[in-house]
């Protein structure tokens, strides 16, 4: 039964993420202040992958920091009592 929920939750997602990127355009900028698509929906997704990567990096830094401090405030609180 929670398989079927988790399958079922992946494809609303998956449906409305489809809805949702399609919508996106990646475009850069040329000389003349020209604006040249580059890729439209789903084709984003492989030129963007160094940003995601990046994103993670950063999102695990904050994350191995906030467990160390919280870590070393709750050994400071149990060596205080």
């Amino acid at each position: 039964m929670c398989m079927a929920i988790y399958v079922a939750l992946f494809a609303l997602l998956l449906f409305y993420s489809d809805y949702a990127i399609e919508q996106y355009a990646l475009s850069i900028t040329t000389g003349e202040q020209q604006w040249m698509v580059v890729a439209i929906g789903w084709e984003m997704l492989p030129m963007l992958w160094p940003v995601g990567l990046l994103l993670m990096i950063v999102a695990s830094g904050v994350t191995l920091f906030v467990v160390r401090w919280l870590g070393n405030k709750h050994a400071s609180d149990k060596t205080a009592h």
